[in-house]
């Protein structure tokens, strides 16, 4: 099951739900056991969501597998994964 951890601010059950929603969406039955999902309200009152333990995002998708450490990925996924090129984030 999931936890849920408010950091800052407060939230409605309905902004709740829709934060537990979107991650059972995008994360499926790959999310971790006991996860935390971690809820912050930034100064301009946008939710940030991260998760406890980390979801490694990165190598989700680079190599479409979702893991939490390139440890568990076999050396062609690796390699796959070493050869992307990263992009920087337009400011």
């Amino acid at each position: 099951m999931m936890k849920t951890v408010i950091k800052n601010g407060t939230f409605t059950q309905q902004e709740i739900q829709a934060c537990i929603l979107y991650t059972k969406k995008r994360w499926g039955v790959r999310l971790p056991q006991g996860l935390k999902l971690i809820l912050e309200r930034s100064g301009n009152g946008q939710i940030e969501v991260t998760y406890d333990p980390p979801i490694a995002r990165s190598v989700y998708r680079s190599t479409d597998y979702l893991v939490n450490n390139l440890d568990k990925l076999n050396s062609a996924k690796r390699a796959e994964h070493g050869d992307k090129l990263l992009h920087a984030s337009a400011e």
